[in-house]
């Protein structure tokens, strides 16, 4: 049984979870979630398939191989949220895996595939609350890449000076993949994972860790925070 008091490694969990490949709709492993207010998958495709327009947003990451939408190409450390109302085509090379994030979008919205530019252009951002650090107050800066389900689901690349940060409850699910640096969280049971660039990882809500990087850090992030907690 997954321990989601700690942060999930998620290349690593693809390659052991009782995963098949098959087609995107169903070669599929669900992670425990805390409500169905969201939905944490991973996906296992190959061959070529269509998916009619939902009602959902979905953000899509390439943890190995390379799948492609109506014949955009994603590759290995690439992301995109699929907009509610889009139907598209699919193809997937062998041993592909994906994780899929998915919270529905009650208000109509204009369809279409949104990805996460690494290279986006930042500007400064709010750094972490004052009273959960523990030394100086970072530099950070960010580049969202998008908003939606009011306001509850966004994602893009963010970038921070080294810092510690106390142990603190997340009140949301974020998917993070490192750009840049190295960073350590310690969990309430004292254990310490450490994460560098090109990992992929996800903490979700309810879990409480601290946050420890001694140099740079950049990372692509996709948040959903319920409004009502």
């Amino acid at each position: 049984m997954l321990d989601m008091q700690r942060a999930l490694d998620l290349k690593a969990l693809a390659a052991t979870c009782p995963l098949t490949a098959g087609d995107y709709k169903t070669a599929r492993y669900a992670l425990p979630v805390a409500d169905g207010a969201v939905s944490l998958e991973l996906v296992a495709p190959q061959g070529t398939g269509h998916v009619d327009a939902g009602n959902e947003d979905v953000f899509l990451f390439v943890l190995d191989g390379l799948f492609s939408i109506n014949g955009t190409g994603m590759t290995e450390g690439q992301g995109s949220k699929v907009s509610a109302g889009t139907a598209f085509d699919w193809s997937a090379t062998p041993g592909t895996r994906l994780f899929a994030m998915g919270v529905t979008e009650a208000e109509k919205g204009e369809p279409g595939v949104v990805a996460i530019d690494p290279a986006a252009v930042m500007s400064p951002s709010n750094p972490p609350p004052a009273e959960y650090l523990t030394g100086p107050t970072p530099e950070c800066q960010s580049a969202p890449a998008w908003r939606s389900c009011k306001g509850q689901f966004y994602g893009g690349t963010w970038s921070a000076t080294p810092y510690y940060r106390k142990k603190v409850p997340y009140v949301h699910d974020e998917f993070m993949y490192l750009l840049e640096g190295c960073v350590s969280f310690v969990n309430e049971a004292g254990e310490k994972q450490t994460f560098k660039a090109g990992d992929a990882f996800l903490i979700c809500r309810g879990a409480s860790c601290s946050w420890e990087s001694l140099e740079v850090v950049k990372k692509v992030y996709v948040i959903f925070r319920p409004t009502e907690l």
